[in-house]
């Protein structure tokens, strides 16, 4: 038997697994522009983790998955001399109580009209405000996924949020939520 500890036990890997197969999915396909070339890079992923040492894994899991999604994604970007970034098509999968049908369309177009704002910034600021906001991760996490600074990580945020709010302000005045009206 080799010195290194044994891969992670069925259970360990179920919950990481449950855990981040979504937002890895998101980030792949947000990279790539193709869920289904997000969902190899993501089986890739796994398939690798299944590998791995568990002591390689276990301090970072969050920060070892999202690397080495990050990593797959942009390498076959690079075979493919592009890298395209979706807007639109990231849906929001969280289980939750079924809102009204109102209330979901004004969801969806307030969430497609954040997206179009935040599809207008930059790769590298869109790639850092995803990481943060969208899978919750620290800066020093995003610092060593995207091979940045924290510093650097932080003043991407920063500007990122900043050209977010001028954008939106002068957006927003178009975008009316609806409202429904009760009959007395």
């Amino acid at each position: 038997m080799s010195a290194t500890q044994p891969l992670l036990p069925n259970d360990d890997f179920a919950r990481l697994l449950q855990r981040f197969e979504l937002p890895l999915l998101q980030y792949a396909a947000r990279i790539l522009g193709d869920r289904e070339r997000a969902r190899d890079v993501v089986q890739e992923t796994f398939v690798e983790l299944q590998r791995q040492s568990r002591r390689q894994t276990d301090d970072a899991p969050a920060q070892w998955l999202f690397t080495v999604c990050r990593n797959r994604a942009l390498n076959i970007c690079r075979k493919e001399k592009r890298m395209t970034y979706l807007d639109d098509e990231i849906l929001d999968r969280q289980p939750g109580t079924e809102p009204l049908p109102n209330e979901r369309l004004e969801r969806a177009e307030a969430s497609g009209f954040l997206l179009r704002i935040v599809a207008t910034l930059p790769p590298r600021q869109q790639e850092v405000v995803q990481l943060k906001f969208q899978n919750d991760l620290s800066y020093q996490e995003i610092s060593e996924i995207t091979q940045l600074s924290v510093s650097h990580v932080g003043v991407l945020l920063h500007t990122a949020l900043k050209t977010l709010r001028e954008r939106y302000a002068r957006s927003a005045d178009d975008f009316i939520p609806f409202r429904t009206r009760i009959a007395s």
